[in-house]
């Protein structure tokens, strides 16, 4: 049917671009075996991804979807500090990093960006740790926020959350080359600069992707410099990773901390 035409047809653009970034070989472990399900049906492909970009790929999907119909509206869901703090509004601080924009070309664009590369971090520095994934989504979103509060211009953070992403993949595949294009070779660790400076060239604004930039070197600093152990809450990790099999599970508080209970007073 048409529908299962236009599937195959977004595998052979999807493949297409994904091979001119990288070749085969530069896969992770896990990755090869997931590029060889896309041959399958959409909701194998989509059960394919893991957990945390499937998750943020549903939500921004399902938010643009919504407001595309006009079952909401964008004014309900940018980031508004004022209504945050007033009204106490406080899906704002979830919602703006969940709208990439109605449905076109660039909407288009940041969904395979999110799958592509989101996908590979997580399949590689996040392998079997999705809740360090979405913590630290959550700690880059932090920092965004701080720095839109400051320029109080920026009602969407979704680019500047996916430019983060874009960004700490760039420094797990530092040496690899990528073809931009088809027109010019750079290796991986100048790629957020250059998505940026073709932003500019065609237009746009740099402010998402500085601010996504600075955010994930925030992260990457703190984590693979200063050796700052940016784990999640242990609620969070038994949640999406589940207690590791045959562990014991310590005695411990909702942050990871051990819990030592009461105790008894001596000589009662």
């Amino acid at each position: 049917g048409g529908g299962s035409t236009l599937w195959r047809v977004f595998l052979r653009f999807s493949g297409v671009l994904a091979a001119a970034n990288r070749p085969a070989h530069w896969l992770p472990q896990g990755c090869a075996a997931t590029r060889n399900r896309m041959a399958g049906s959409p909701e194998e492909w989509y059960r394919s991804l893991p957990k945390i970009t499937r998750g943020y790929l549903t939500t921004a999907l399902a938010t643009t979807v919504c407001v595309q119909l006009e079952l909401i509206s964008p004014m309900l869901i940018y980031l508004d500090f004022e209504s945050v703090v007033s009204k106490l509004e406080l899906w704002r601080l979830v919602t703006n990093f969940c709208f990439f924009g109605k449905f076109g070309f660039p909407f288009m664009f940041s969904l395979f960006f999110l799958v592509r590369y989101g996908r590979e971090l997580e399949a590689k520095r996040f392998e079997g740790r999705a809740a360090d994934f979405l913590w630290g989504m959550m700690l880059m979103g932090l920092v965004q926020m701080g720095v839109a509060f400051v320029l109080g211009s920026v009602p969407f953070l979704a680019q500047a959350l996916l430019s983060s992403i874009v960004y700490l993949w760039s420094r797990e595949y530092a040496e690899q080359v990528i073809s931009i294009f088809g027109l010019f070779n750079v290796q991986a660790f100048y790629f957020p600069w250059v998505l940026l400076a073709i932003r500019v060239l065609m237009g746009g604004s740099p402010v998402d992707d500085l601010i996504g930039i600075f955010s994930g070197h925030v992260y990457y600093f703190l984590e693979d410099v200063q050796n700052v152990r940016l784990s999640a809450p242990a609620f969070l990790r038994d949640l999406l990773d589940g207690p590791a099999a045959g562990a014991p599970q310590p005695n411990r508080g909702i942050f990871g901390g051990h819990g030592w209970g009461a105790g008894q007073r001596l000589g009662g």
